[in-house]
């Protein structure tokens, strides 16, 4: 399915567009913006690949919802399938700050190591971003294009996750993202992940019937609320 842009200033083109893609479904590329633009990215379990999203919590459970995607491609995940603090610790590790785009004129602050979110090219014309780390970057001479500067500098970058990963590639710096070095702030997704946590707590220290009643009643609530009983063990999308 087409990729969608993910915008610079300057205006994506065919070949050089920052994008981001939903994990599945060809239908998700007709579908249009539902939500603001969101402050997060996460990290999808079908492809390990990061696309922006939001979070909400509905009937107790945790809602990602893929930026500009069809509902259907929301995953759904119910605290009674989170069932110790290393599963919450698994999910909470697949979000952080939405990595930024990086501008044309900050090439240059740019350091050996620096963790970035880089577009990868995969068979059929898919882009899917993925992490890499930095090695090297060869200047190049910046030109002026309708008063904006353009950056032509190529970037050695080494692929830390994706199918390419330990790989090495150069890039330039319309497929570069840069990874945020401050912790991710979402009150609606520490909210829920705290209150999990709370409830496992409760389970190692005043026995598990209590803590199964409080996980039972919350799933109970989320199946209420369209996510089904029987959803697959961590999420359902």
């Amino acid at each position: 399915m087409p990729p969608t842009p993910r915008k610079k200033s300057k205006g994506p083109t065919p070949s050089s567009a920052r994008k981001r893609k939903a994990p599945t479904s060809p239908a998700a590329a007709a579908a249009a913006p539902r939500r603001p633009p969101s402050r997060l990215e996460f990290r999808a379990p079908v492809d390990g690949a990061w696309y922006d999203a939001r979070v909400a919590v509905q009937r107790g459970a945790l809602r990602v919802m893929y930026e500009q995607f069809l509902e259907e491609l929301d995953e759904w995940y119910d605290p009674a399938r989170l069932a110790s603090a290393g599963d919450v610790a698994a999910l909470r590790a697949r979000f952080r700050a939405r990595s930024a785009p990086l501008d044309d004129a900050r090439c240059r602050d740019l350091r050996a190591g620096a963790p970035l979110c880089v577009s990868c090219a995969l068979d059929g014309g898919e882009l899917k971003f993925y992490d890499a780390v930095l090695e090297s970057v060869s200047p190049a001479a910046h030109e002026t294009v309708d008063g904006e500067e353009r950056c032509a500098c190529r970037f050695a970058v080494r692929w830390a996750e994706g199918p390419r990963a330990g790989s090495r590639e150069e890039v330039g710096v319309e497929r570069v993202c840069c990874v945020q070095p401050s912790p991710l702030q979402d009150p609606v997704l520490d909210e829920f992940l705290d209150g999990v946590t709370k409830l496992l707590d409760v389970a190692d220290g005043k026995g598990n019937v209590a803590s199964t009643q409080a996980i039972g009643s919350t799933a109970a609530a989320a199946a209420e609320g369209g996510l089904p009983v029987d959803a697959p063990p961590g999420f359902h999308r």
